[in-house]
């Protein structure tokens, strides 16, 4: 078993940051991701983009290839298809890759692995036809592949409007955006506006995105307080109101997105401390001012750490790894270090601006119907966690050992923060008191067949299997 001084887990624009910060001071640094190659999901397939799809995916996508070929140039060692299923204490990180386990050891880890898009539960997101808009974009950068048919985009954040620009100009018929954004956000947003020339160009660049949509005929509607999906087998149709007016819009493949939110599995598997964020609505881990978590030797960056988009990422990941070198006695430029944080500063100075006026109403995080699905993997209702709060269930877990919520393949991820808020609701509690499900592992499936060879020292004693 090898040891590192750094294992990052993640190959987005944070991990793939902070591992050359780090490998550039001298440590010894192994990356492990999931995908097929380096580039996270921001990033996706970008060494092997075709020209037909590079005018559609745009500039913010292409500007990953600085930081693939660092990566490639300076020969980091990256482990791709390695999927991460358990972490010890003692800081030894248990992958899976083709079908074999390999375990790595760390003095210290950076957990790099991104976001996931919020959960979205309306009636009928169930059905087949209804994707993320996440979903579609991946799509797209994987295979250059485009959903058929008539295509209805709904929800409310920068990415609704991108993906949509994106399938109009590679050829898709878009018929509508369904914008949830309530009206009270944009004068509640225009608060925290940001004059810095960053700030500025983020937010002539959204205003480029509504252009876009507007430019390719995409019908958008705005101030949408009510979504419902229609259709028997399938989606067939988007059944929507505002406050002036309701209305239904055809459509086979409907995609819902209303931003993401930090992927906190392994956080919670390791021990560390996670709050409730207000601004972002959800849950964030506990970090000091060198992006360490309150287990110590593990760094959270990037998105995971708290939503921050991808070029502010790479800065965080930088700072995480000017630290750990310098713990490690290496030579950490201040100059270097008050650069970075300056950049920081500027690429997060709009987010105050874009939690507030992208913040999901209250209907689409807790739905009001009582038959509306929030989890998919085991079909458990709104109506469900409701009643079981009322019966005195003290939380998630509780929850989770009566009806198996968040025990199906996700493990909670598409269900999690609508089982606290819903618990919270019901109680009175604030999210935090209620907390989060437990992470077991494996964190992530893995073949029966590859878990028996594992050897059991080491690992047998902090393993739990649910």
């Amino acid at each position: 078993m090898q040891k590192y001084d750094l294992v990052v887990i993640g190959a987005g624009p944070a991990g793939l940051a902070g591992a050359l910060q780090a490998h550039e001071l001298g440590l010894s640094v192994v990356i492990l991701d999931d995908g097929k190659r380096p580039g996270g999901q921001i990033y996706r397939n970008l060494d092997k983009l075709t020209d037909k799809m590079r005018p559609v995916l745009g500039k913010s996508y292409q500007d990953g290839e600085r930081l693939l070929r660092a990566v490639k140039h300076m020969g980091l060692d990256i482990r791709t298809e390695a999927v991460v299923w358990h972490i010890s204490a003692g800081k030894t990180v248990y992958f899976v890759q083709k079908d074999e386990v390999a375990a790595v050891e760390a003095d210290a880890i950076m957990l790099a692995s991104g976001a996931l898009e919020r959960p979205f539960p309306v009636p009928g997101w169930t059905l087949p036809g209804v994707m993320t808009a996440g979903a579609a974009q991946i799509a797209m950068k994987s295979g250059a592949a485009i959903p058929a048919g008539r295509i209805v985009l709904a929800g409310c954040g920068p990415l609704l409007y991108l993906v949509a620009g994106q399938l109009a100009q590679a050829g898709a018929d878009v018929r509508a955006v369904l914008d949830t954004t309530p009206r009270g956000n944009y004068w509640r947003a225009i608060r925290h506006a940001a004059l810095g020339f960053t700030s500025l160009k983020q937010l002539f660049d959204g205003i480029g995105m509504i252009r876009a949509i507007s430019a390719c005929g995409i019908r958008r509607i705005r101030q949408v307080d009510d979504l419902r999906i229609r259709g028997e087998n399938r989606a067939e149709a988007v059944e929507y109101s505002t406050p002036r007016e309701s209305g239904i819009v055809e459509a086979d493949c409907i995609l819902l997105h209303q931003g993401v939110v930090p992927n906190i599995q392994l956080h919670r598997h390791l021990g560390c401390e996670i709050k409730w964020d207000y601004s972002q609505l959800c849950f964030h881990p506990t970090i000091d001012g060198n992006w360490q978590t309150s287990v110590p030797g593990v760094f959270a960056v990037g998105d995971n750490a708290g939503i921050m988009g991808a070029k502010a990422a790479e800065y965080s990941a930088r700072l995480a790894a000017l630290h750990i070198a310098k713990s490690k006695q290496r030579v950490v430029d201040p100059k270097t270090k008050t650069s970075i944080q300056r950049k920081f500063r500027q690429l997060t100075e709009i987010r105050k601006f874009l939690d507030t006026l992208y913040r999901p109403p209250v209907q689409f995080r807790m739905p009001p119907q009582e038959n509306t699905v929030i989890c998919r993997c085991e079909e458990i209702t709104a109506g469900e966690i409701t009643d079981l709060a009322a019966a005195g269930c003290v939380g998630p877990n509780q929850a989770k050992f009566f009806t198996r919520c968040g025990m199906g393949p996700c493990q909670g991820r598409n269900c999690g923060l609508t089982v606290t808020e819903l618990f919270a609701h019901a109680t009175g509690k604030s999210p935090s008191e209620v907390g989060y499900y437990t992470i077991r592992s494996p964190i992530r499936p893995l073949r029966l067949a590859a878990l028996a060879r594992v050897e059991t020292n080491g690992v047998a004693a902090d393993v739990e299997f649910s």
